[in-house]
Parts: C-alpha cells; structure tokens; sequence
C-alpha cells in the first residue's frame, strides 16, 4: 500500500485527474485480501472509481466483476502464503542438511567449489583470519573481551559491515573457533507443579491471614508450584473457593481459635471473619457469623 507509484494512482482517483485504474493482473495491485477490501471500500464501492485488470477479468463495473475480483484476491493471498510455506519448508530443509544459510561466517567466504551434497565450502580470508588469530592470542594471554574489542577499535581494524567491534561479537567468533567457551546463563528453575488441594488450602489460609489479596494469594501459590485440579493459574473465584475449604470441621480447634481472638479484645464479628479467612467451618457448614460465634464460645463453658 505505500508503494510510491499506487500512492501516485490512488491521488490521481482523488484529485479527479482519472476515474479508472487499471492493472496488467490483479495481484500486480496487492495480494492481501485485507488491502483489496480497504482499497474497494474507500474507491471502487460506490461507483466514484472502477477498477479493471487487463488479464484478470476484473471490472468493478459489474457486480459479477467485484464478486470475481474478491474470489481472484483470495486465490493471490494464498498462493502467496503458500510460496512463503514453502521457502520456510525449504530452509528448514537445508538446515537440517548442514546447509550454511546467509552470509559465510567472519574470516571466512563461500568458494566456487562444491562438495559431496552439492554445497559450497568456505574458504577462509587471509585479511580476517589474521583478525582472528590476534584476537586468540590476546584473549589467551588474559585479555578480557572488552579489552580486545577496543584495541582493535583503537586499531581501526573494523568488523566486516565497518561497525566497531563488541566484545560479544568477539566472544562468538572465538567460541566458534574453539578458542573460548561464553558463560551461559540459566533461568531459575521453577518448582515443580503439585495438585495438592489441602496443602494449597492451608498456605491460602495463612496468606489470607497475613492480609493477603485473593489474586496475590493465587500468585504465590503458583509461584510456590501448587495448582488448581486442572492445572492453569488460580483465579480470585477460585482462591476464595479454596478459603472454604476444609476436610472435616473441628470444633475444638474452632473453640481454640476463637476463645484466643475474643482474649485479644476481638469482637464476634471479627471473630467469625478471621475464622472463616483461617478456614474454619461450623459443624452444619456454611459461614460464621456473629451469633455461631457466641453460640460456639457458650459451648466451651
């Protein structure tokens, strides 16, 4: 679309100097379906301007002509998608084979020879493998990478587009030539995913405790390397669903729990929110409030 000379018709069309524009084929215009719509919705819609293709049977004229014209750029779009699978195929081909893709390494050209799978071998460039040999020796006695590079900056040795050299692109060239093995670094090991539904119910009860929200509960937990049933992240739902949790109801840890917090000066609302925050339950289940609280603490007496 921004090409020079269709930018040139298309203000032709709009300056009024033409009311047609024509094409040799179709896919000379554009092989994006998505491009021939814009270009159709904006131009040749509403009969301001036609459109006709010399060998395409393409004439806007008609409604017949822009139904074909749609049908001739889908064909084009895939022809080009098909071209585009079929080079990414093709190199996969050749890499496989040990082809060597692009440009031939630093300090090296490709030859005119052949070899046994029809390749050509590099040939080695005096002027560059004297660079490497200097950078070798300099790198053996001690020399830090960055050292190197800018000596053969202050050199005016250039790399070979004529950009300065970096100690990266020195690292490289020497691990390819076996003279120096770069430091990898690792990503963190993350821990290993566990479904373990009360371990994560009693580590969300003590985040929850510790004035956690709901998403950061299920952010940790991931962290930590416990997951949902299923698997994927813990929601907000579902880390409140987890809150609730709890494998049978004990009324003597219930009793506990709250006869500490009503000695802390807590009052029976706060009470019953922190109970069910810790995942205690009511022995016929559902939430606390106010009155189980008071009823549960009476049975302690």
């Amino acid at each position: 679309m921004e090409r020079a000379g269709l930018q040139a018709a298309l203000t032709a069309l709009r300056k009024g100097r033409a009311d047609t524009l024509i094409v040799v084929k179709l896919d000379r215009l554009t092989r994006s379906v998505k491009d021939l719509c814009l270009l159709v919705d904006e131009y040749f819609a509403k009969e301001r301007y036609d459109l006709i293709s010399v060998c395409g049977m393409v004439n806007t004229h008609t409604a017949a002509g822009r139904l074909m014209m749609l049908n001739l750029a889908n064909y084009a779009q895939y022809e080009r998608e098909l071209i585009s699978e079929r080079t990414r195929e093709a190199m996969q081909h050749m890499k496989a084979q040990g082809v060597r893709l692009g440009v031939a390494p630093y300090g090296y050209k490709h030859g005119h020879k052949l070899d046994d799978k029809g390749r050509r071998v590099l040939e080695p460039v005096e002027s560059e493998q004297a660079v490497i040999k200097q950078m070798a020796q300099l790198h053996a006695g001690g020399t830090l990478l960055k050292r190197i590079a800018a000596i053969l900056n202050e050199q005016g040795t250039s790399a070979r587009r004529g950009g300065p050299w970096r100690a990266r692109l020195i690292g490289i060239i020497l691990e390819r030539e076996g003279q120096h093995a770069r430091q990898r670094f690792r990503r963190a090991l993350t821990p290993s995913l566990v479904t373990d539904r009360e371990r994560s119910a009693e580590r969300a009860r003590v985040l929850r405790g510790e004035g956690h929200s709901l998403r950061e509960i299920g952010r940790r937990l991931r962290r930590e390397g416990l997951v949902p049933a299923r698997g994927g992240e813990w929601h907000a739902a579902s880390v409140a669903e987890l809150l609730t949790h709890h494998t049978q109801p004990d009324p003597k840890l219930s009793i506990q729990r709250a006869s500490a917090l009503r000695k802390d000066g807590k009052s029976l609302r706060e009470i019953a929110v922190q109970l069910q925050r810790e995942g205690h339950l009511p022995i016929k289940g559902g939430r606390w409030y106010a009155a189980t609280v008071s009823a549960l603490l009476a049975s302690e007496r």
